[in-house]
């Protein structure tokens, strides 16, 4: 019998070893940009403006188009915890207020982080993320996220 993932956590929340599922699945991400935006290394400062909105545009008039994952996944919450410093509920309660406020939307969200990372290489002013092991060709790595922490590439 093929066991899926969603078993296996369930079996492991059973046995008491959840934490250290959830902490093995995604430990490290890669976040990366369009080539042709002039970007270097990009901190956790940077990192929350562009993913929360607050920084719109690269340097020049270029806009930047951030792509999210989804909201409840591996990645997007490791993401989340890092770079804005929020879990799950806190980053929907923060875009609701957004949005009843009148400011800008939330960033794309891609349906998976190949897409989001395929989208970022063919889309000028993009930036995204996902697992180290992902990446895809004609993109800038601007940062890692690893150990809870945003570091150099």
């Amino acid at each position: 019998m093929q066991r899926t993932r969603r078993d296996l956590l369930l079996w492991a929340g059973a046995a008491g070893l959840s934490p250290l599922v959830a902490r093995a699945a995604v430990s490290e991400l890669v976040v990366v940009a369009h080539p042709k935006v002039a970007a270097g290394f990009l901190d956790e400062l940077e990192l929350e403006a562009i993913f929360t909105t607050q920084r719109r545009y690269w340097s020049g008039s270029q806009a930047i188009v951030p792509f999210n994952l989804p909201p409840r996944g591996e990645e997007r919450i490791l993401f989340d915890r890092v770079v804005l410093r929020m879990d799950p509920d806190e980053v929907g309660r923060y875009w609701l207020d957004r949005r009843v406020r009148g400011g800008p939307p939330p960033p794309r969200q891609a349906p998976d982080a190949s897409t989001a990372l395929r989208l970022v290489a063919r889309l000028e002013g993009a930036i995204g993320y996902g697992p180290v092991g992902q990446t895809v060709p004609d993109v800038r790595v601007v940062a890692r996220i690893r150990d809870g922490k945003v570091i150099r590439p």
